[in-house]
Order: C-alpha cells, then sequence, then structure tokens
C-alpha cells in the first residue's frame, strides 16, 4: 500500500507555502493573459488578485498535501470576449505552466543563493552546509517544527511544489492545461485547412457565424445601442437614451450598465419610481458584479431623499443623473496588484535575511 500511499508525516504539510504561493501565480499567470486578451470576466471572477483563497482547490490542496499530486481551482474562461479563440485559448492555458516554471526556477535560485550565503557566512564548506541541510532526506529527519523545517517550506519546497504543478498541468489529460493546448491547437489547425464552400474561406467560420456567434450578436447589439444611449444621454436628451436603454436590455436582458444608465435618466428626468424599478431590475438581471453594488448604492441613496422640497429633489436626482457610464469594461485594480506585489517583496526580502542569519549561527554553533 506504500507505493501508492505515501506513509503520512507531520512535514507533508511544509508543502503548504509552496501549495498556496504556486497556486496564486499559477493561476494569476492564467488569469492576466486571458484578461489581456480580453476575457474581462477574469475581474468579476475575482481572479485578478494575490488573494491565494481565490485560487486554491481545498480538495486538490488536501490531495496534493496526502498524495503529493493537486491542482487549484480551475479558471473559467469567456470564450466570446476573445479575438481569435482557439489561439487566445492556446495561449491562456500555456500562461499557467510558464508562470509555474518560473516561480520554480526562481525558488531553486532562492534555495541555492541562501546556501552559499551560509557558506560564506558561516566559514564553513559546501561540504559541511549539505551535511547540515541534506535536502534530499532532510524531511524524514526532521522530529519537530524548527528552523531547519522553515527553512526547507520556504526554499526547496517551493521549487519541487512549482516544478510538481509545472508537470501536472502539461499532462494531455481532460481538465490539464496541456490537454486544453492541443485541443485548442487543432481545433486551429482544423480551421486553417476547412474551406467553406465557394468561397475560399474556413468551413469552421461559417459554423460561428451561424451556430456560436448569436450571443456575440446579441451582445455587439445591445453595446450599440448602450452607447447610443449614453450619447444621447450626455446631451441630456433622457427620453432617446432611455429609448435605447430599453432597446439595450432587449438584446441582452443581463447588460447591467443599461439598467444602471436607464436609472440615472429617470433620476435627471425626476422620475424617482421608474429610476427604482430600473436599478431594482440591475440586482436581479445583471450578471457583473459592478452592477449589482452600484444599483444597491443609488437605492441606498434614493431611500434617504425625502421629497420635503420638490425642486430640491428635482436638482439632487439631476445631479445624481448627470455622468452616465460610458465605458463597460471592468478593469482590476492595478494599484492594489502592484502595491500587494511590492509588499509581498519587502516581506519576503526581510523574512530570507532574517532566516539567513539564523541559519548561520545554527552552523556555527
Amino acid at each position: 500500500m506504500d507505493t501508492f500511499f505515501p506513509p503520512l508525516q507531520w512535514t507533508s504539510l511544509l508543502v503548504i507555502p509552496g501549495i498556496l504561493i504556486g497556486y496564486t501565480v499559477h493561476e494569476l499567470g492564467h488569469a492576466l493573459v486571458a484578461y489581456w486578451l480580453g476575457d474581462t470576466s477574469q475581474v468579476e471572477e475575482r481572479r485578478l488578485t494575490l488573494n491565494p483563497l481565490e485560487h486554491i482547490s481545498w480538495f486538490g490542496s488536501l490531495a496534493f498535501i496526502l498524495l503529493g499530486v493537486g491542482w487549484p481551482k480551475a479558471m473559467q474562461i469567456n470564450a466570446n470576449n476573445l479575438q481569435r479563440r482557439h489561439r487566445d485559448i492556446f495561449l491562456i492555458a500555456l500562461a499557467g505552466p510558464l508562470a509555474s516554471f518560473t516561480l520554480a526556477i526562481t525558488g531553486l535560485l532562492i534555495t541555492l543563493t541562501v546556501a552559499a550565503i551560509v557558506v560564506y557566512g558561516s566559514g564553513s564548506s559546501t561540504d559541511q552546509i549539505l551535511v547540515t541541510f541534506p535536502l534530499n532526506d532532510l524531511a524524514t529527519r526532521l522530529t519537530t517544527f524548527n528552523l531547519q523545517a522553515v527553512a526547507l517550506a520556504f526554499t526547496a519546497y517551493i521549487f519541487t511544489t512549482s516544478m510538481t504543478l509545472t508537470l501536472m498541468s502539461l499532462l494531455p489529460l481532460p481538465g490539464q492545461d496541456g490537454f486544453m493546448m492541443i485541443a485548442s491547437l487543432l481545433a486551429f489547425f482544423r480551421e486553417k485547412n476547412e474551406v467553406g464552400p465557394g468561397t475560399g474561406r474556413p468551413a469552421s467560420q461559417f459554423r460561428q457565424n451561424i451556430m456560436v456567434s448569436q450571443h456575440r450578436r446579441r451582445n455587439q447589439a445591445a453595446e450599440i445601442h448602450f452607447k447610443t444611449g449614453a450619447e444621447y444621454h450626455e446631451q441630456e436628451q433622457y427620453e432617446d437614451a432611455i429609448a435605447r436603454y430599453r432597446q439595450a436590455i432587449g438584446n441582452d436582458a443581463n447588460f447591467g450598465p443599461a439598467y444602471i444608465n436607464m436609472g440615472l435618466a429617470y433620476l435627471a428626468k425626476n422620475d424617482r419610481r421608474k429610476a427604482i424599478q430600473a436599478f431594482r431590475g440591475a440586482t436581479q438581471m445583471a450578471d457583473d458584479q459592478r452592477s449589482q453594488t452600484e444599483a444597491w448604492h443609488q437605492l441606498q441613496e434614493l431611500s434617504e431623499v425625502v421629497p420635503i422640497d420638490p425642486e430640491e429633489t428635482r436638482l439632487a436626482m439631476a445631479e445624481m443623473g448627470a455622468t452616465p457610464w460610458t465605458d463597460t469594461k471592468a478593469r482590476p485594480n492595478w494599484w492594489a496588484l502592484l502595491g500587494g506585489t511590492l509588499f509581498l517583496l519587502i516581506v519576503a526580502l526581510g523574512f530570507y535575511s532574517y532566516l539567513v542569519i539564523r541559519l548561520i549561527d545554527l552552523v556555527r554553533s
């Protein structure tokens, strides 16, 4: 049985830092490339974040701890947002393994750098350091959670965990990145080779126009009506704007920004009842978190409007509806992502500096 299920030891928990870091980097690589290629749904799904809880699969992480193999939380791709579907899916699938491999190399360099600094700082030979910290069997000799265990968890295990994740994700199995890469490549070359009847265009282009792009055409029509409505809105032609927003919703019932702008236009017309209906429509039908959040905010604002002075209330509502939404693309908080990255780098620098100093003292003693 030990052949298939390795004996459980407390040292198996030392892979947890590697899992948290490795899965976050792997999935963030997928999400960033998907966003750059046009799939803004990654912002709504909260995948463009350094928070590991948004990326790890609890069952997959437990399997990694117990069996040495596991998987992160699968990322959903909205292929309708991609310009060149098969090529872009291949690039998105490839981004995860590349990110994991980069992290693995970084972990290896950190391990070698820490070892080299300890050798130089302690005045010991390389052989002495390898005897003190033999990475191949150190985990089996650990009996307590000590400095050596911490060093192992944040050096060699970062490398081994990331490399394992890289190799696992490249396997041509359903659900793995390798399978997605092969499938997208086959579809790409098949599309190149197939020819449509009498036009010289790929046959798959006809299938896309007839079968696949119905939802995309609805979205395009909704976008056209929405942008036209926003232009009327900015020109204070509220009736025309509302008519366009209704047409946008008619083409896409889940188009949250159209509900929001329609509510704002009604506010500008001092029609509080219909504005509330529009915002409530956003809370019930919108498929993006941004619209739902804005709708609840507007409903809260409206609940505080007391029509004691009709003119004052009209001006307040007009001010609330003066600026329509013109950009419906979900965008990540790049400053928060950059600030979080810099903060983690500073923390890592301080942590590894402290770790090296303690290891040098341990070797000298």
